[in-house]
């Protein structure tokens, strides 16, 4: 039977998600969040760009959780936890790419919350997306050939110009003028989970870490940037470079590096992979790309489908997983199991 599926939000990655789980064959989507009033009533095929579905979004959280589905893909902005506590509680897996590899950017009272509902609910909680989440899982996995490893680097670096999300780049800082002394902590706290995908990575490698550390520094546009759903003007910042690393004696362990641009006019003008490039230095060293092509149909890249399709493919893993917080290295090897060509999809 199909594992039923109730999707929470549809915004960029929710969208993609809708679609996906509507496309999957062993998935049954019957349920959807509205995050916004006038979703509120619509088709969640309509809202995610594809056909109808006959799932109308709606805003009635309790409605939702008494669907009693198995699985609440969880794809909001930003978390709320005591949505999560409930669904949590109510014996729901939730699989999420809001935020969440272990929780510790949760803060300790959040995490231990969830934690306890989880498993008083009898219910999995599992966190992933394209980075952190399945860049990390490939990283992990390139490890495997080494005898030694002597530092795990995980770089993304990306122009994310046609990432139509004001609210995730304001959040971040980006917009505001670049010598404005709020930006590395707005940074930090918005990418702060990349904090949890190191501790993840050092549990998996059972490499005890002395701290976390983060970095960050901004490029100014030379000239105003019109994104169509932003505007940043001269002299803001509309990119940024920073960095995650786990120390040991002093000196990274695993680094998690990443350059997001907006626009094409800025200072310093950083260049862009376009990808996510793997480095391990060890006995052997290993060096990969990690290079998504989209489909040239005139729409643009799909980023929501990056994120969201590795939290789609766990779904299956995190509903047998045991109750509790469930970590990428406890889960198989992540795959598009059951939507190749030889599936029939």
């Amino acid at each position: 039977m199909a594992l039923r599926v109730v999707q929470w939000n549809t915004g960029i990655v929710g969208a993609a998600g809708v679609r996906a789980i509507a496309e999957h064959p062993r998935l049954e989507l019957v349920g959807c969040y509205a995050w916004s009033d006038d979703k509120v009533g619509r088709d969640a095929g309509e809202l995610a760009g594809t056909v109808r579905l006959g799932v109308e979004a709606t805003r009635d959280v309790d409605a939702l959780i008494g669907l009693r589905p198995d699985c609440i893909l969880y794809t909001p902005q930003f978390p709320n936890v005591d949505h999560l506590v409930a669904m949590l509680e109510a014996g729901i897996h939730v699989v999420s790419t809001s935020y969440f590899i272990t929780g510790r950017s949760y803060g300790a009272a959040d995490l231990a919350r969830l934690d306890a509902a989880a498993k008083r609910g009898g219910a999995s909680l599992y966190g992933t997306g394209i980075n952190p989440g399945f860049a990390n899982a490939f990283a992990l996995l390139s490890t495997g050939v080494c005898q030694r490893v002597d530092r795990v680097s995980v770089f993304e670096s990306v122009d994310s110009t046609n990432y139509g999300s004001a609210e995730t780049w304001e959040a971040c800082g980006l917009g505001r003028p670049v010598d404005d002394p709020a930006l590395p902590a707005m940074a930090r706290a918005t990418t702060s989970v990349f904090q949890d995908a190191v501790e993840m990575m050092a549990t998996a490698l059972e490499a005890p870490l002395d701290e976390i550390a983060y970095d960050v520094e901004f490029a100014a546009a030379t000239e105003t940037v019109e994104l169509g759903y932003m505007t940043i003007e001269k002299g803001c910042a509309t990119g940024m470079r920073q960095c995650w690393s786990g120390l040991v004696d002093g000196r990274p362990l695993i680094e998690l590096p990443i350059v997001w641009t907006l626009g094409y006019t800025m200072e310093p003008s950083w260049p862009v992979e376009n990808g996510y490039v793997v480095e391990i230095d060890g006995l052997p060293s290993v060096r990969s790309r990690i290079e998504i092509v989209h489909p040239e149909d005139g729409r643009g890249p799909d980023f929501g489908i990056n994120t969201v399709m590795p939290a789609i493919h766990a779904i299956e893993d995190v509903v047998a997983a045991p109750p509790g917080i469930v970590l990428a290295n406890a889960l198989p090897l992540p795959a598009a199991r059951g939507v190749t060509r030889a599936s029939g999809v």
